[in-house]
């Protein structure tokens, strides 16, 4: 192994630990965002090379050393854990307690999952999300002609409207879930994709979780951990800046004796 093959372990570990950083202060930023789910990384090691006989052993005991080329970063993961649960005052707030997603259209009509509750009525009556984006709703009565009256939202997804001495049912929220959290791809947002070619379930009636109205999500932030985190990756980060320091010193030494 040479010094360039020294450099280069100490840039990927750089690389893999700033990687780690970002999500580790993605995740501090987004403390209080309303459904967020954590996200952490995992590390692995790169290709393993065998020591040859010019290079000095570890030990005398030490056989078929191998020294690895550094390491990368091996994926984020989403931490879809249940969030608490917090009380508001609006009755379009909803939470969801179970494993679904609400399902909301992007301005191009197409399908996101989110599990930010978040919601309200825009200008044309409509039910969106702080995007704009509008949630799925099975209509039974068009949303810009809902009834006034107070809203009362079902855990079963069933959505109501008190008028007067009667009661309206104007529509039902589905749920959705794919058959493996991994399918989902984060788009920005607290938005999620669901991968090309995998299924997605669709439920009334709480077959995907109960829906809680005047509840938000928390999110599933753990700041004492995270700021643990973010301590020992500042350390891993400062250790291999130093042994990059120590590589290009004795780079100079090298070069000193080689002129």
């Amino acid at each position: 192994m040479n010094m360039n093959s020294l450099l280069s372990i100490n840039k990927s570990g750089l690389n893999g630990l700033q990687k780690s950083m970002d999500v580790v202060s993605n995740n501090i930023a987004n403390v209080n965002t309303v459904g967020y789910k954590s996200r952490d990384t995992s590390f692995q090691e790169l290709l393993n090379n065998q020591t040859t006989a010019q290079e000095v052993s570890l030990s005398p005991q030490a056989t078929n050393t191998a020294l690895n080329e550094g390491l990368e970063v091996n994926q984020e993961n989403i931490n879809f854990a249940q969030g608490s649960l917090q009380n508001t005052d609006s009755p379009y707030d909803m939470a969801i307690e179970g494993q679904g997603f609400f399902g909301v259209y992007d301005q191009n009509n197409n399908l996101l999952l989110t599990r930010d509750g978040d919601f309200h009525r825009n200008g044309n009556g409509e039910l969106v999300n702080q995007q704009g984006y509008r949630l799925s709703i099975d209509s039974s009565v068009p949303q810009n002609n809902w009834p006034k009256g107070n809203v009362r939202i079902d855990s079963n997804g069933s959505v109501n409207v008190q008028d007067g001495e009667r009661t309206v049912q104007v529509g039902r929220i589905p749920l959705y879930s794919p058959n493996n959290t991994n399918d989902l791809q984060s788009v920005g947002n607290n938005l999620y994709r669901v991968a090309n070619g995998a299924q997605l379930n669709t439920a009334f009636n709480g077959g995907l979780g109960s829906i809680q109205q005047y509840h938000l999500e928390n999110s599933t932030v753990d700041l004492s951990d995270s700021m643990s985190n973010m301590i020992i990756t500042q350390r891993a980060y400062g250790l291999n800046a130093k042994a990059v320091q120590a590589t290009d010193d004795m780079l100079s030494v090298v070069n000193k004796f080689s002129e």
